[in-house]
């Protein structure tokens, strides 16, 4: 029989392309989602009602799995507290559930390269703090850390590949910064051979597009000028209208629903200088190498084709 795997954060732009490579794969799925209704369009998915605060449902979710690959994460909150709540309170609950009731299967967290520098950010600090509950359990793990990660599959930066298309690109970070990449399709592949190792040996490692020193923002206008036949400029946000906008979308959110995405945590984030990744997967993951950079992906990410 194939092996069953736990995902959490099924329904979210990572969590569904993960999900399509591993029943393509042959792998079962158990995934813990907030409404029962939720991923009906996959007939082959074992659904678990709940969320990471719920331990009976985390308990339902982890027993008789292999293998756990823990996906989910909040990346939008007014504050540490809502970041935690999910990227620390909720990892935590989940190493707990699979220490007590499947000890056995091994866990893969997915974090972020935001955690190597978790002075930046509320979220930032609950990422390294997710980490490090992992870090310290008694499970098998590995925790991936990616850049960036995007796809054709994700609508939030298509207005981003729009305006390249159309010869503009706004920078958020100063000339000199340099970021890795990671297509979401080279991301869930390599989970996918994580999950065919004997062991994984408890590591940490950034998982990239191969790219050496990653990008500058010269290089994505270059490139995009290549592939559109045409100049493309580049414009600077300015640092202070960006905190100002931060400080502003804070306040006006604490009258809406939604928690805030772009708040000065995340402004600190986007300004960092160097977001490239200083280790490899493909130093511990022999079989994996990325087969996607920004280069072949860009004529298929939405809003690039009008």
């Amino acid at each position: 029989m194939s092996q069953l795997i736990g995902l959490t954060g099924a329904t979210g732009f990572i969590g569904r392309s993960l999900l399509r490579q591993l029943h393509q794969q042959g792998y079962r799925v158990r995934a813990l989602v907030r409404r029962p209704d939720s991923l009906r369009d996959q007939a082959d998915l074992e659904r678990i009602s709940g969320d990471l605060e719920c331990p009976s449902a985390l308990a339902r979710l982890v027993s008789d799995c292999d293998a756990v690959v823990h996906v989910a994460g909040a990346i939008a909150g007014r504050g540490y507290t809502d970041f935690a709540r999910v990227n620390a309170a909720g990892t935590a609950r989940l190493v707990e559930a699979i220490e007590h009731h499947q000890p056995g299967a091994r866990l893969i967290l997915l974090s972020s390269l935001a955690a190597r520098e978790p002075q930046l950010s509320d979220y930032a600090a609950s990422k390294r703090a997710g980490e490090t509950l992992v870090e310290t359990s008694a499970l098998d793990w590995f925790i991936l850390r990616p850049p960036a990660v995007y796809g054709p599959d994700d609508p939030a930066l298509a207005p981003l590949w729009r305006m390249l298309a159309r010869g503009v690109l706004l920078r958020a970070g100063p000339a000199r910064a340099r970021f890795s990449l990671l297509h979401v399709d080279d991301l869930c592949r390599a989970i996918c051979q994580l999950l065919t190792q004997a062991t994984l040996g408890r590591q940490l490692r950034c998982v990239d597009d191969g790219r050496a020193q990653g990008y500058s923002w010269a290089d994505v206008a270059e490139l995009a000028a290549r592939l559109s036949g045409r100049r493309v400029r580049i414009l600077p946000l300015p640092p202070l209208a960006l905190r100002s906008a931060a400080r502003l979308n804070l306040y006006s959110s604490r009258l809406r629903a939604a928690p805030p995405i772009l708040t000065p945590g995340k402004v600190r984030e986007l300004t960092h200088i160097d977001w490239v990744c200083d280790s490899k997967l493909a130093d511990v993951l022999h079989q994996w190498s990325p087969q996607r950079q920004l280069e072949t992906a860009l004529p298929e990410l939405p809003g690039w084709r009008q």
